[in-house]
Order: C-alpha cells, then sequence, then structure tokens
C-alpha cells in the first residue's frame, strides 16, 4: 500500500525535506511502532510515551529497513533531521497510526461493542460475548483477559499482543481484527479503557454500541483529576460511537446519570440513549436484587414488561453488568426476552467474585479483581449477607499508581470487613512497605503479612465454618511485578493449594 494512501486525509502531515511525488509512491508494507519489530518497508511510528521516546529508536528503525517514519511536531533533531528516508509530522501521531492501522487491515467483524468504566469492563464484555454466543453468533471479547471465545478455533497467533494491555494498541488490534472477521467471527465486545480512548487506540474501529458501567477513583496517576478522567471515557460515546450506535448506560452511577444527560441535551449526537440502573425512570429498572441459593435474581421492568431473570453470579454491582450486558445484546438485535433469558446461563469471568471452593471447614473463598475504593467497597457489601459468621478481605495496592487510594482502601476494609489482612499486591519500583504503610493509615489494626502467599495461606487456615473471605485486588492475574521482575502468582493457585495442604493434615489428623 502506498504511503499517502495510508496517512492522506487522517491530519495534517509536513515533511519539509522530501520530494512528495517521491514519497507517495513508497510502498509500505507493514506498521510498527517498536523499533524492535521493524522489517523491510515498515512505517515506522515515533511515538513519545510516558517511559520512552520512539525517537530514540528511530536510528534503529532505519536501520531494520523502515521506508518512511512518522513523528510529532516536535523539532526535528539528530537522526530524524537528516533521515534518508520520509519522515513525516503530525500533530496526532497516534490518531493518524490508528487511521493507517484500519486502513491496512481493513476487515472488522461486522457488529462492535465496545464498555468502558472504571470497574465492572470485563464482566460486561465477557457476559455479552455468552449471550451472543448462546444465540449460535459467532463472537469475541477483547480486554483484561486476552481474547475470549475462540478456543475451538485455530486463532492462537492472534491472540499475540492483546494480553497485555486492558485496551490493544491499534496495530494489534486491527491485525487480529482483520484475521477474526476473516474466520467468520461476527460480533465483537472489548473493553475501552480510558488509557486506549486518551490513547487514540480505537480509533479507526466501527463501534456500534457503548456501554458505561461507573466511574470512580483510579488512574490518577495519569489523568490530572476526576474530571479529565471523565473527559477520557465520554469520548468513547461524543467521538467513537457510530451515528445511528446506541449508548447503554448505567445511571445508578453519578457520572452516568451526568453522561445520558448530556448526550441526550441539546447538543445531542444521532445516537440512542438508553439508561440501567435501580433508580426510577430508568429505561430498565432494576426493581429488585435477591440473594437466592444459585446466586441472585433480578427484577428488571421495561415499559409495561417485568421480567425476572436468575443469574448464577454474586454481588448487586454483577447484576448490573449482566443488565448492561443483556440491553447491549438487544441493541444489537436480539429481542429482549432473548437477551435477558440468556442470562440464565452467563458464567462470571475468571477473577472477577471467583469462588475458590473446597474449604475443609465449608467456608467461602471469592477470588476478586477489586482494586479500587468503590470496587472494594462493592465487593465486600455483596459478600456481607452471605457472611453468616465473620467477613474477611486480603488486598494490597500496586506500585507506581495512584497513591492517594491507598488509605482509602484501608477504611473501606476496615469499616466493612471483620478481618482484614494487608499484603503486596504488584508493588512494583516502589518499596512494598512503604505501600502497606500508606493503607496502615485506614485501617491500622489490619494484620500486615508483606509475603502474599503466605498471607492467603494464613487467612485461610483462619477461617470457620459460617465465614467468607475475600482475596482481592488481583484476580485472573497469573503474575506478580516486583521491581523489574514479573514472578509467577496466581490467587487461585495460592488457595487452591493451601486448601488442598489443609485438607491433607485434617485429614491425616483424624486417621491419627
Amino acid at each position: 500500500m502506498h504511503l499517502t494512501d495510508l496517512v492522506s486525509d487522517t491530519t495534517t502531515l509536513a515533511d519539509a525535506r522530501t520530494d512528495a511525488p517521491a514519497a507517495a509512491a513508497i510502498d509500505i508494507t507493514g506498521l510498527a511502532v517498536d523499533s524492535r519489530r521493524v522489517v523491510a518497508g515498515d512505517l515506522f511510528f515515533a511515538l513519545e510515551g510516558s517511559h520512552a521516546d520512539g525517537r530514540d529508536y528511530a536510528d534503529a528503525a532505519i536501520k531494520s529497513g523502515a521506508g518512511a517514519i512518522v513523528t510529532d511536531m516536535r523539532p526535528m533533531e539528530g537522526v530524524l533531521a537528516d533521515a534518508p528516508i520520509p519522515v513525516l509530522q503530525t500533530e496526532k501521531p497516534r490518531a493518524v497510526l490508528a487511521a493507517a492501522a484500519a486502513r491496512f487491515w481493513p476487515r472488522q467483524p461486522g457488529l462492535t461493542a465496545a464498555v468502558t468504566g472504571t470497574n465492572g469492563k470485563t464482566s460486561t464484555v465477557e457476559f455479552l460475548r455468552q449471550i451472543w454466543q448462546r444465540t449460535t453468533w459467532d463472537a469475541v471479547s477483547i480486554g483484561t483477559l486476552g481474547m475470549q471465545g475462540i478456543e475451538s478455533r485455530d486463532m492462537q497467533g492472534t491472540m499475540m499482543g492483546l494480553a497485555a494491555l486492558t485496551t490493544p494498541d491499534a496495530i494489534s488490534l486491527h491485525g487480529a481484527l482483520n484475521k477474526l472477521a476473516g474466520a467468520g467471527i461476527t460480533h465483537m465486545a472489548i473493553e475501552a479503557s480510558s488509557h486506549g480512548i486518551e490513547q487514540c487506540r480505537l480509533d479507526g474501529l466501527n463501534v456500534h454500541i457503548a456501554g458505561f458501567t461507573n466511574l470512580s477513583r483510579d488512574h490518577l496517576d495519569h489523568h490530572p483529576d476526576m474530571e479529565a478522567y471523565f473527559a477520557a471515557k465520554s469520548r468513547l460515546f461524543t467521538t467513537l460511537l457510530m451515528a445511528g450506535g446506541t449508548a447503554v448506560i448505567n445511571i445508578d452511577d453519578d457520572y452516568g446519570a451526568r453522561l445520558a444527560k448530556m448526550l441526550r441535551g441539546p447538543a445531542k449526537r444521532d445516537i440512542v440513549v438508553l439508561t440501567i440502573g435501580e433508580t426510577k425512570g430508568a429505561d430498565f429498572h432494576i426493581k429488585a436484587i435477591t440473594p437466592m441459593d444459585f446466586g441472585l435474581e433480578i427484577t428488571v421492568a421495561h415499559g409495561s414488561a417485568t421480567m425476572r431473570i436468575p443469574v448464577a453470579l454474586a454481588g448487586r454491582f454483577q447484576a448490573l453488568n449482566a443488565i448492561t450486558a443483556a440491553v447491549m445484546a438487544h441493541a444489537s438485535g436480539l429481542p429482549l426476552h432473548d437477551s435477558l433469558g440468556a442470562l440464565a446461563y452467563v458464567t462470571g469471568a475468571e477473577g472477577r467474585m471467583q469462588l475458590v471452593t473446597g474449604h475443609p471447614a465449608g467456608a467461602r473463598v471469592i477470588i476478586d479483581y477489586a482494586h479500587t475504593p468503590d470496587a472494594l467497597h462493592a465487593a465486600l457489601t455483596a459478600l456481607r449477607p452471605e457472611a453468616r459468621g465473620r467477613l474477611a478481605v486480603l488486598f494490597g495496592a500496586g506500585g507506581d499508581r495512584d497513591p492517594g487510594k491507598r488509605p482509602m482502601m484501608g477504611k473501606t476494609a476496615a469499616d466493612l470487613a471483620d478481618l482484614v489482612y494487608v499484603t503486596d499486591d504488584n508493588p512494583r519500583s516502589e518499596a512494598p512497605e512503604a505501600i502497606r504503610r500508606d493503607i496502615l493509615v485506614g485501617c491500622p489494626n489490619a494484620q500486615e503479612i508483606n509475603d502474599r502467599a503466605e498471607a492467603i495461606t494464613k487467612a485461610l487456615a483462619g477461617l470457620t465454618a459460617d465465614d467468607v473471605l475475600l482475596i482481592a485486588g488481583k484476580g485472573h492475574e497469573n503474575f506478580q511485578l516486583v521491581g523489574d521482575e514479573t514472578l509467577p502468582f496466581s490467587d487461585a493457585s495460592v488457595a487452591r493449594k493451601a486448601i488442598i495442604d489443609m485438607t491433607a493434615a485434617t485429614s491425616a489428623g483424624g486417621a491419627a
């Protein structure tokens, strides 16, 4: 594909040093943002990041055979000033990257739904995928868990590059979508993180349906304040959602109510806005969420109709996620009765209110990804009715992330749980003891155990029959980030091993 076919009409581009006709004739055979992956003929995007600057690797890209370079409007110096290949400058290099990726890999599944929010994205896209697949539509979900729904297909190569970020980079995403469409995938649900939206990773994606779960304190190490965080999330609805598309919004959340009002306001776009929630006036009014032996029964009213839906899920917030997914499925063309009815068959996503069975005393053990004050509050509140005895929680906080939420999480745990264990999460480059100290400001009476495996083992050993333990923060993750190392670690695996060891010890004691 010729260079100008990839980048024309996307934004203003300038290359004062290169003959325009010659640049137009350059044949581009691939795209790259990592100089180590550049091969001959690639268009290299030298992007400025938070930890590295792509301009510093321009020489390596040129030596690997890059056909041209796209970068920002900063003055060109060093290698870029004397590059033997075209160097194009633009004010929005990430937007140009996304547009180029969409043109280079033009095929996409026929219908795309994107979900944004602080908490609940992973569960919602996974529920939506399961609903679609139950109707025999070929569907996948993409997000924190990587790509789900392709187990029966020879698509393992498509997984590459999709598991490291909640929202993949534009090159990985569009390359994968091109393959998925070619393999017959017709429906896709994707998590839209604020980082991904702000960095234009979803630009060029045909978003037909957009969902909003909630907004609470998180990522304030990246966004200057909550207004900037909200603005980043809102862009999914104000810019990326296609004309004629549908927005599905949880208005129990204050920011969700604000977003719905904004989208229905004087400057409204040509989109349909559907609201869900326990709030009276919601288009899909959740009238009751009733705990049952099998999970929950959700009572939903829409217009003159009322439905009671059994779901094998735990937690009120999961009910909201499930209804959001069902309404998004309805917006995609499913009859409402079918989309809501399919919720009876959905299963929870890995690491999202995940039950670990087999505790020898009969206690309930739950693993959840809750890593914000609001998510921890929601998880503990959901589990309190299930704890006829004590409610225990074990958690930490990530390093190199918003430190302001740490004491807030500690206070939430102290207020809502009977037993609190503070341990390490992913300390990254920070001193683990400093992170724990920040948390303990909010829960000074908590037990502090730095080693996470030891903490899990001790917490499990202290449970009795009617107790519930929430192991929070890491969810599905199978690693722990300590300094520059990525160590193998899984909350579920550690908990299962500890339970097996406890069961064996109990059996041995009984035999003796």
